[in-house]
This record gives structure tokens, C-alpha cells and sequence, in this order.
């Protein structure tokens, strides 16, 4: 069980503190709750957490007195016992601050910055909220009296346990006035025209890691890595929903498409969109799911998208990467996910990077169990589009940003327009292949189906036909190897000799294919790697 206490200068109640979950403005503090105000002495609460608290919330309130113009918290912790924690072992405690709207209002979401920021065991300043500004991932405002809640998320508890410690100061700041919100419009057009789009699907930015460039560095890297849209996927927060106008506004040749990492601690996701209202991502807190938000954000206009589902996954690597692996397959509605990355992270990676004692650079170990996933879900009836990200922060090196920054990896969509409407169209439907090297580094790969009846498609479409022939068009991999695969099982493999080269291959229909369809989709890989992803095209029963 977490305890906590309150350690101050004035005395406090015990009684249990009330339920602000949804917000009040009290007069004076309840019972139980520490009183935060100008000239006051700072609070601190202390407590310990076991394994057994792994992956849950604790809630601290604190009382907001009048007069208040800044809010400050920093926090801390150390594992107990007496070896040394190493990254498969340590605890990780994550930082949120809700106002008196409530800990379950999306109004009351005053920021998260995760294991990053305002950490007292590495000397890092406190975050801050003002009216006027905050701190990365934080959201300024008028900074109104009542309970306020600072949230403690135990991403991660070591085999001893750890104690942690959280101080609150108020402070009687000059009073600014809050900036006026400035989003992108959702309606802008990049290019009128229809054509073949790259983009980053996982893009963190300014609120995701306090050594991350402003948006003026972001787009600079974005630019260098020939990317049309971005997908803008802070952590937790929408801060940033607010910020992009100007950037949108500057840089009228690219999409920008602001969304969010949904970060829980059984798996992560993203939402392409701005859901002012649906701001939840504390599964198995309360009554919180990932389903239910799932729901929410695709009600709200989102595109909703699964992330890295088979990065570390296993006991071992629980506290190294905190619910990096998705484990909530039977909690969402996978009808409802429009995406699934089956790239993350550079296509090649070193052996330190994934947790292993080789001293070379390997495949991407998790970009296959990802594919053998995705390959079941299609089989059991659902589509999502296989998209990749980079997940980058935008603080690579410069000499790393080939392999790991912006744009290492991206997808290719094909829409009717650089408009976020078309974008979203052709992602559902399908019309999208992955290169796994960024858009220099991997082969230009084109697929088309075709009947004797006349129907035809791209990635994603479906003819209906016992027989189809697929025509592939591969430029800038000569001496590479396509490879198609049928139902998820390897149906035909041609090495590629020419450039371009076009290769037609003649397909039949399987009767024990799964609901959508016989799912024929293709990769391209060079010795050592996988250079390009293809979404599949369906053959289904004729006269369905």
C-alpha cells in the first residue's frame, strides 16, 4: 500500500481527505489537506511505495489559498535496499498536476511531464504554472483558489521498494495575462494535389523532453528529413494543440496534425487530433480503460493508432521500458484502430539499445514480432493501417538523425490532397507503404491489383476475384529482395536485379483466408534489414 504524510511548519488534520475528483471551490481547506499560500512554508509529503504498487496512481491534495499567482512542484525518490538499482531493476515515478476543476476533468489537466522534469534527485528545478507560462507539458492559467492534486504515477517499483518525497510551494507571482490559445486550422492544404505523402506517425516535440528544440528546431529537422506531414504526438498532454498556429501559419508547405502518446502504464497509443475533452490515459485507475478513451477520442474526430505493441515485452523488461508493450489487446475495439506501428525507432538498431550484449548493429528485433501481430489481427478481421514512427524526441545528434531522428523512418500515403480530411481518408483506407529508412533511404515502391473484370486497387483496396494479378514497381532497390506474403505466410520471393524494376505476379484467392479477405501484402529487404512495408490488398469471394 502507498502512504504518505504531510511534513510542514503548521499543523494539519488527519482525516481522510475528501473527493475532489470532480472539483469545488472550498473557502478553506478540508480536513486533511495541507494549505499551499504565499509565505507559507513550503509542503512536503513523504511515503514509500512497494511492487506491489506498480502501475498504479496516488492522488495528493493540497489546498490553492487565495492569492496565489505561481505553483511550484518537485519530487523525488530512492529505491530501498542496499544494491544498486540498474534500468532493469530501478523505480520510476511519473508527475501530473490537476487544478480545482478535479483529477478526472479534462478542464482540470494541468499538465504531466512524466520521469523528466522537477526531479529533486537530480537537482532539476521544480515545475511551475502561472497564468502567463509554465513548464514543458504544463498549461498556464489562472491559477484559481481550492484543492489542487498532484499526481504520482508508480510507473515502476524496485524489488525493495522506494521512498519518494514531494514538496508544493505557492508563491505571490506577477499576475500575467493567460496567452490566447492559437491552433493550427484542420482545414489547411499544403497541396491541392493528389500524390504520394511522407510522414512521421510519432513525433515528440517541445513538451516531451526538456532539451527538446523549439518548434523552429523541430520543423529544421523535419525539413532535413523530407517529410510532408507531421504528426505531432506529445506525451499525455495538449499543450502544444494550442501553440502550432503560428508554426502551421509559417510553414504553409507541410501538414502539421497535432495529436498525443496516450501513455499507460499496460501500453501505449496515439490520437491524431485535438480532444480538448478526452485527455484520460490512466488505465486501471479508478474506472479508467484504455477502451473507453479509446472510444471517447475516435467520438471527438481522432484517428486512434496502436504504438510499438511488441517493444519489450516480458517481466524482465517491465521497469526498463514502463508499458512499452501493449497488453491491452482485449480492452480496445480493434475495428476502431486506424493504425499500428510495425516499425518504431530506427530500423537497425545497436545491441545496448534493445537491451543486448552485442556490440554490432541488428534488424530492429521488434519490427517482426510487430509484423506477426499485425498479421493476426488482419486474419481475425480487422484492419489497421501498418504505419511507422520515430518516436524521436528531436535531441538526437546530428550525425544519429539519418537512423534515429525525424523522419527515420516514414510512411508513404497515398491522398487526394496534403489536407488532414484526405490524409485521414487514405490512412483508413489503407493507401500507405512503410520505409523503414526514411524517404532517401528506402527503395520507392508501388502496388497495384487488377482483375480480368476491370477492378482495381492499391495498398489497402479489395477486388472481388478468385484471381487477380499484382504489378510492382520498385525504384532504388536494385540488389535488394521483394518478398510477398499470403495470409502471412511467404508466397513469393524475386530478387531485384534492375532499376526500376516491375515484377506482375498472378494470385489466387484462398478459401480458408480469414474474414476480410486473402491478405497479400509485400516487404523489401536489403542483407540485414527490412526496407519497405507494404499495406495488403484483399482478394474476397466474388458475388459477396
Amino acid at each position: 500500500m502507498i502512504g504518505w504524510l504531510l511534513a510542514m511548519v503548521s499543523a494539519c488534520g488527519t482525516s481522510q481527505a475528501p473527493d475532489e475528483s470532480r472539483g469545488g471551490t472550498p473557502v478553506e481547506p478540508p480536513d486533511g489537506v495541507a494549505q499551499c499560500a504565499p509565505g507559507e512554508p513550503v509542503i512536503e509529503m513523504i511515503g514509500e511505495v512497494t511492487s506491489a504498487d506498480a502501475k498504479t496512481y496516488e492522488i495528493l491534495p493540497f489546498f490553492v489559498a487565495a492569492g496565489t499567482g505561481r505553483i511550484e512542484v518537485a519530487y523525488g525518490w530512492s529505491d530501498n535496499g542496499a544494491l544498486p538499482s540498474t534500468p532493469l531493476t530501478a523505480t520510476t515515478l511519473d508527475l501530473g498536476v490537476w487544478d480545482h476543476h478535479g483529477y478526472r476533468n479534462p478542464e482540470g489537466f494541468r499538465g504531466w511531464s512524466g520521469s523528466r522534469q522537477g526531479r529533486l534527485d537530480q537537482d532539476r528545478g521544480p515545475v511551475f504554472i502561472t497564468a502567463a507560462s509554465a513548464d514543458r507539458g504544463y498549461r498556464p492559467g489562472a491559477i484559481e483558489p481550492g484543492v489542487w492534486s498532484v499526481e504520482l504515477g508508480i510507473a515502476a517499483v524496485g524489488p525493495s521498494g522506494a521512498s519518494w518525497t514531494v514538496q508544493i510551494e505557492c508563491l505571490a507571482d506577477v499576475v500575467g495575462e493567460s496567452p490566447a490559445a492559437d491552433p493550427v486550422d484542420p482545414t489547411h492544404v499544403a497541396d491541392a494535389s493528389p500524390g504520394w505523402y511522407h510522414g512521421d506517425f510519432h513525433m515528440h516535440g517541445y513538451h516531451s523532453n526538456p532539451n527538446a528544440p523549439d518548434w523552429g528546431g523541430f520543423i529544421e529537422q523535419a525539413r532535413a528529413a523530407d517529410l510532408d506531414f507531421l504528426m505531432v504526438t506529445e506525451y499525455v498532454t495538449g499543450q502544444h494543440w494550442a501553440q502550432l498556429g503560428p508554426v502551421q501559419r509559417a510553414n504553409p508547405d507541410l501538414l502539421i496534425w497535432p495529436g498525443r502518446e496516450i501513455i499507460t502504464y499496460f501500453g501505449h497509443a496515439n490520437s491524431f487530433g485535438e480532444t480538448p475533452d478526452v485527455i484520460e490515459y490512466r488505465h486501471g485507475f479508478e474506472d479508467v480503460t484504455l477502451g473507453a478513451v479509446q472510444q471517447a477520442s475516435v467520438e471527438a474526430g481522432a484517428l486512434f493508432g496502436v504504438n510499438h505493441p511488441t517493444t519489450f515485452e516480458g517481466a524482465l523488461f517491465e521497469n526498463f521500458c514502463r508499458g512499452c508493450a501493449f497488453q491491452l489487446e482485449e480492452d480496445i475495439d480493434w475495428s476502431l484502430v486506424d493504425t499500428i506501428e510495425v516499425q518504431n525507432g530506427p530500423a537497425k538498431v545497436s545491441g545496448s539499445e534493445v537491451g543486448l550484449p552485442i556490440p554490432l548493429e541488428i534488424q530492429n528485433p521488434f519490427t517482426l514480432s510487430a509484423l506477426q501481430l499485425w498479421d493476426d489481427v488482419i486474419a481475425q478481421g480487422a484492419f489497421p493501417t501498418a504505419v511507422s514512427g520515430s518516436d524521436s524526441k528531436g535531441v538526437d545528434a546530428p550525425e544519429d538523425r539519418e537512423r534515429k531522428g525525424y523522419g527515420s523512418s516514414a510512411t508513404v500515403v497515398y491522398a487526394q490532397a496534403l489536407s488532414r480530411p484526405a490524409l485521414a481518408s487514405a490512412i483508413r483506407a489503407g493507401h500507405a507503404y512503410v520505409k523503414t529508412l526514411g524517404a532517401a533511404g528506402s527503395p520507392d515502391v508501388t502496388l497495384q491489383i487488377a482483375t480480368a473484370d476491370g477492378q482495381s486497387g492499391i495498398y489497402g483496396d479489395s477486388v472481388a476475384a478468385d484471381t487477380a494479378t499484382i504489378t510492382t514497381t520498385v525504384i532504388g532497390g536494385s540488389g535488394q529482395t521483394l518478398t510477398y506474403y499470403r495470409d502471412g505466410v511467404i508466397a513469393r520471393v524475386m530478387p531485384i536485379t534492375s532499376d526500376p524494376q516491375v515484377d506482375t505476379w498472378d494470385v489466387s484467392r484462398s478459401d480458408s483466408s480469414g474474414p476480410l479477405g486473402t491478405a497479400v501484402r509485400l516487404q523489401v529487404a536489403s542483407p540485414g534489414v527490412i526496407t519497405v512495408i507494404g499495406n495488403p490488398v484483399f482478394l474476397t469471394a466474388p458475388g459477396l
